[in-house]
């Protein structure tokens, strides 16, 4: 007996259209989002418009963004209690004391999600910022997403007081620039991190 498709929910096409907004830096057009989601035109600008009545979504002439009820939704998610808070400011220290970008960097289906970030290069915004996900291999950054962008991650686990790992505190240098005690700074961090959870 032949089994029919079963159609895509209302939930689904919204979600997809803002991982679609997403992959194109936050704002597309109407017709970018279509090809992306490979969604009718007509389902797509319905789409967008309930999101946009609920804030989800803003538009502006012809181009829809992340909206601010988006913002306000992704900002309630941590990964473990106060685990964002606590790393902020350490991000912040370890950036100070390295000269390299900072991130504490989680699992997130089969890539890294860059939970919270203390950037120093410019250019590392896009690739770095909270929210981005990049790839990996058994569980760090891929070393060929390293190569392609020139550059080298130093990473250390945040322990939970169960014993397991939420992720990860990495520094990232551009290649040409030597490691020097980075990788110090790194573990030390992370224990603090760690040690932060257990006691809070």
């Amino acid at each position: 007996m032949e089994t029919k498709k079963r159609p895509r929910s209302v939930l689904v096409g919204a979600f997809t259209l803002l991982d679609a907004l997403i992959r194109h830096q936050g704002e597309a057009g109407l017709t970018q989002l279509a090809n992306s989601c490979s969604l009718p035109k007509a389902t797509v600008h319905r789409l967008l418009e309930q999101l946009t009545e609920l804030e989800v979504v803003e538009r502006s002439e012809n181009r829809y963004r992340v909206g601010v009820q988006a913002f306000r939704l992704g900002q309630s998610w941590q990964p473990y209690p106060r685990l964002l808070e606590l790393a902020r400011g350490q991000l912040r220290g370890l950036a100070a004391a390295t000269r390299a970008s900072s991130v504490l960097a989680v699992p997130c289906d089969g890539r890294i999600l860059i939970a919270a970030a203390s950037l120093i290069r410019p250019e590392h915004d896009l690739l770095l910022r909270p929210g981005s996900t990049v790839p990996q291999r058994t569980g760090r950054f891929s070393p060929d997403w390293q190569a392609e962008h020139g550059l080298v991650v130093t990473e250390a686990s945040v322990r939970l007081p169960t014993g397991g790992t939420v992720g990860s505190i990495a520094a990232v240098i551009a290649v040409p620039r030597p490691p020097g005690g980075v990788s110090d700074a790194v573990a030390r961090t992370a224990r603090v991190l760690s040690a932060a959870l257990v006691h809070q």
